[in-house]
């Protein structure tokens, strides 16, 4: 869900974390701005 709404340039960062009710650190450690998998998301997602 993350990863779709990042990828999304309209998309805020804050309320999306607001929704999901986490800190905004966190989609950054597993999404890229542009909405691509980081090494850590690629991890989750193969778990």
């Amino acid at each position: 869900m993350a990863q779709a709404a990042m990828a999304d340039r309209d998309t805020s960062v804050s309320e999306l974390c607001r929704e999901l009710k986490i800190r905004p650190v966190t989609p950054y450690r597993y999404v890229d701005p542009k909405g691509g998998l980081r090494e850590a998301g690629k991890h989750v997602i193969a778990a």
